[in-house]
């Protein structure tokens, strides 16, 4: 399997599926929203980043598609799919911008998927130099440098800069917003990663530990299960209302786990706290994430 022009295609499709879904009315502009701010502030604490760059999880994904959960964070899984959709919206505005509003990734689309025009199903292999001629096509630029910078970084951070580019800039604050509430309300997670590191499911399971974190620093681990809270059974609401009232005073969260059997209390250090990112628009910037999000009118032609 080769698997390094992934993000291209996974990538692209995961923008365009979520993109598509916010144009049709399927979900709303702010519905968008809150899921890009969900999926690019779990990349953007995603310590494995350091050493493994997106690149690499496209070639690794035949051994990452089955890989567990447990410190996914540090290993990386296939972070091309999300990760793929902060770059292909970083080339759409990138695009809208050097052509002042006159092309965008749609042009790209019509032109590198529309090959031959209407036609019966047929196989169009690509590789790299055909992605970066057909976007040369629609707006010249030094595609291959762009691109290589973000599939080839271990930088700390995710690629924000399509969100900034977008008019938009990732921010975090006490308020979970639509998008986490309905996350959690499905799933029964607790309200922790961005405060505390970790993933919490509904029974106080440990499913994983961000690296570097106070949880981390605790000797917390994926597999554990969190019995209490400050001496209360817990519960996912509970633990809520732990980080919050643990912020600005100097009492530490208690935790008692239980890892095999063994039984241990575990005081966390944090006072921040509940943290939830939200996209935040920038006020005299181009509002190019709000333009990307309706109806198309008219169609690009295939070229």
């Amino acid at each position: 399997m080769k698997g390094d022009l992934l993000w291209v295609y996974e990538g692209l499709t995961q923008y365009l599926g979520d993109v598509l879904a916010a144009r049709s009315g399927i979900e709303t502009a702010e519905q968008y929203r809150g899921a890009l701010a969900f999926s690019a502030a779990t990349l953007d604490v995603r310590p494995g980043r350091t050493w493994r760059n997106l690149q690499d999880t496209a070639v690794a994904a035949q051994i990452l598609y089955n890989a567990n959960g447990q410190w996914d964070n540090w290993r990386r899984n296939v972070d091309y799919y999300p990760e793929g959709e902060l770059i292909w919206l970083d080339v759409d505005t990138t695009i809208r911008r050097l052509t002042h509003d006159k092309k965008s990734l749609n042009d790209f689309c019509a032109l590198f998927e529309g090959v031959g025009g209407n036609t019966p199903p047929k196989v169009v292999p690509y590789n790299f130099e055909d992605v970066i001629a057909a976007l040369n096509q629609i707006a010249p630029y030094d595609w291959t440098a762009f691109l290589r910078e973000r599939l080839d970084s271990k930088s700390v951070h995710a690629p924000l800069e399509g969100i900034e580019h977008g008019g938009y800039r990732l921010i975090y604050n006490d308020n979970p917003g639509e998008y986490i509430q309905a996350h959690e309300a499905a799933l029964g997670d607790a309200p922790a990663w961005w405060a505390l590191g970790i993933d919490v499911g509904s029974d106080g399971r440990l499913d994983d530990v961000l690296v570097g974190s106070v949880s981390d620093k605790a000797g917390l681990g994926p597999g554990m299960q969190i019995i209490a809270v400050n001496g209360r059974q817990y519960t996912p609401a509970l633990l809520g209302d732990a980080i919050t009232n643990a912020k600005g005073n100097s009492m530490p969260i208690e935790l008692i786990v239980v890892n095999t059997g063994y039984y241990k209390v575990v005081k966390l250090d944090y006072h921040d706290g509940l943290r939830f990112p939200h996209l935040e628009r920038v006020e005299g910037t181009p509002d190019y994430l709000d333009e990307i999000l309706k109806p198309m009118t008219t169609a690009p032609k295939a070229q």
